[in-house]
């Protein structure tokens, strides 16, 4: 089975094709991913992922010696539940992950789904899920892992130049995805000069990424004054100020004076994770994002748990409230002094702290 990816005429997009092992192409399930393509729904990475996990279903119909001799059409027409069901108590052997079980089942039963309606032909008789619950169980919600400012800061020791730093600095301090970290510009901070200096938080415009279909959601988020001073104090850098850049120039640019990548800023923060003694997973951008969420619990803002929760679901662009109850379970009563006082950390003041103990001058840099 191999995938090629190739543009519908509807709507201009790039979409996977199936290849049988024959070389001729497997109708139905291309079909299915260019029916879902077209709706504009999916970004073209989840589209990607369908096909992968397709691919590896349809492979294995064809490797079942009961199939041999027929295209992979005819086998998916005719293949019952049982047949699904016992793949996927092969994939629990070979040792996935229940989560990953989960994902591939419910992708094959959209496909199934869409090959008994009228959309998909009525190829089948029934989708053979109706009515039935999934096989596999659904995966229990992962409690965060937060970061603490220790940690960001011997993660950021862990760096040999400022603008690696600088760049990790404002992930953690906006709660930003790495896909959204670089898609901020040289512009989008200078907006800020206008405002008064003597404010504590600034508001910034990132552009976000889970829209609607992988498009950009754009949503403003806080930012500190000790974030903001660093990225302005590394933009008068010469190294930035000289990088010659066609274009709109982005805020933050890699050693080699190229725009930051999201696989190079991943590859940095685990680099320099190994390099400073974290255990593996330990520290992750994301979990830098839950780190964020903490700074939002423990700090000034917000009257109570429900305002500061809210907080929350702006700053780190939620749809639903749903998605930011995983945080619900640190409660701001929890955070108490050795006297019973209400402990609150100052979100500019960590900010400034940090920034402090890890800023690297020019000299101290790397050669």
């Amino acid at each position: 089975m191999k995938v090629v990816k190739v543009r519908t005429k509807r709507k201009l997009k790039i979409c996977p094709v199936f290849f049988s092992r024959d070389g001729s192409i497997a109708e139905l399930p291309s079909c299915y991913l260019k029916a879902k393509s077209e709706t504009n729904r999916h970004p073209l990475s989840v589209i990607l992922l369908y096909a992968d996990h397709i691919k590896s279903f349809c492979e294995y119909l064809e490797r079942l010696d009961i199939y041999r001799g027929y295209c992979i059409d005819d086998i998916l027409c005719g293949i019952s539940r049982s047949v699904i069901s016992t793949y996927l108590v092969l994939l629990k052997g070979q040792g996935c992950e229940a989560s990953y079980v989960r994902l591939r089942e419910t992708i094959i039963r959209g496909m199934f789904t869409w090959l008994a309606s009228g959309e998909g032909g009525r190829v089948r008789k029934s989708s053979g899920f109706e009515n039935t619950k999934l096989d596999t169980p659904k995966p229990k919600r992962k409690r965060p892992r937060y970061v603490t400012q220790v940690q960001v800061c011997k993660l950021l020791e862990g760096m040999y130049w400022e603008s690696q730093r600088c760049a990790v600095h404002t992930l953690y301090d906006l709660g930003l995805r790495v896909s959204e970290l670089v898609r901020v510009t040289k512009d989008d901070i200078d907006e800020l000069e206008h405002l008064p200096a003597e404010l504590a938080y600034l508001p910034l415009m990132v552009r976000g990424s889970k829209g609607s279909a992988g498009e950009i959601k754009e949503r403003t988020v806080i930012i500190t004054r000790a974030v903001y001073a660093r990225i302005k104090k590394y933009h008068s850098s010469p190294r930035y100020r000289f990088a010659s850049y066609k274009g709109v120039k982005p805020a933050f640019l890699n050693t080699h004076d190229r725009p930051m990548t999201i696989k190079g800023i991943q590859k940095l923060i685990a680099d320099a994770a190994r390099r400073v003694g974290f255990k593996s997973k330990t520290v992750s951008p994301h979990r830098l994002r839950h780190g964020t969420a903490l700074t939002f619990l423990t700090g000034e803002l917000g009257d109570d748990h429900v305002q500061k929760l809210m907080l929350i679901k702006e700053q780190f662009g939620h749809e639903l409230i749903s998605t930011t109850n995983i945080y619900a379970g640190v409660s701001p009563v929890l955070f108490l002094d050795e006297l019973g006082a209400r402990y609150v950390k100052p979100r500019y003041l960590e900010a400034k702290k940090i920034y402090e103990a890890t800023y690297l001058s020019r000299s101290k840099e790397k050669r």
